[in-house]
């Protein structure tokens, strides 16, 4: 059936990502480019593959994003770098039709040191655990953007986002940690956090510094009686909290200062 859309009037053709506009239904990855691509690169892109293949959208080979990657780098003259690769989707605009094409939207700008430390704001509202969307970065993101404004307009730089049964599940755009008593404690996969690919080199390298892991289901109590809180994602390496909603902790101890280490060398930040 032939379809007629315009924008403003305007007719548009088949080039348009009408999907994503629509539904949200893409993928997308992003990163510190330091001169190279990032050391966890093919991480992102297996991420992306299975966020693909979730949703049914055809993805490019793995070595033609990168060199779209490496040109829009070379084209911007940057050294260091944040770069967002999005998957969108193309096709009928009937949402049980699957996409027929996608296109590789590559973007590219200086990239901007983390504050020091970060405070967290407990979001408002829930997010449900078992959506398969959970587990991809959807650019379906709407939960993730609310909760990030209603932090800022609160004066807090970051949501904490807490699932259906109250269990402590992540951050607008980074996993949470916390260690207490020489144990290093982040949410499992089932309470809804994004498997980030920074989230799995945190836990590699507290392991080499002789900490205990344990990924469960926690609430914010258990939390709350942390040493010390730190986020961390693929863009700002760790960085520690300050305030949880009140509850202050101390941005300067000795065991996360290890990780941070281990963790720069790993990403070879340093």
């Amino acid at each position: 059936m032939k379809e007629y859309i315009y924008i403003d009037g305007k007719k548009i053709n088949d080039s348009m990502p009408l999907r994503t506009l629509f539904y949200g239904e893409g993928v997308f990855e992003s990163f510190r480019y330091r001169s190279k691509p990032p050391v966890l690169f093919d991480k992102h892109m297996k991420r992306m593959e299975k966020g693909a293949a979730l949703l049914k959208i055809p993805l490019p080979k793995k070595e033609y994003i990168k060199e779209l990657v490496n040109k829009a780098i070379l084209n911007s003259e940057l050294s260091d770098a944040y770069v967002k690769i999005c998957l969108l989707s193309s096709g009928k605009s009937a949402f049980y039709e699957a996409a027929s094409s996608s296109q590789v939207l590559v973007i590219i700008k200086e990239y901007t040191p983390p504050n020091p430390f970060v405070r967290l704001k407990v979001n408002s509202f829930m997010v449900t655990s078992d959506s398969p969307l959970r587990a991809v970065k959807s650019m379906n993101y709407l939960d993730y953007t609310m909760a990030r404004r209603e932090a800022i307009h609160l004066d807090f730089d970051e949501a904490l986002l807490l699932n259906e049964r109250e269990e402590i599940v992540e951050c607008s755009v980074s996993n949470i940690f916390w260690f207490k008593d020489k144990t290093l404690y982040t949410p499992s996969e089932e309470c809804g956090c994004l498997p980030g690919t920074t989230r799995d080199l945190v836990m590699h390298v507290a392991d080499s510094c002789d900490m205990q892991i344990q990924k469960s289901r926690f609430l914010l109590k258990d939390m709350i009686t942390a040493e010390f809180v730190f986020v961390a994602n693929s863009l700002i390496g760790c960085v520690p909290v300050s305030e949880v909603d009140g509850s202050s902790f101390i941005t300067n101890h000795e065991s996360f200062n290890a990780i941070k280490s281990a963790l720069l060398q790993k990403l070879e930040w340093l």
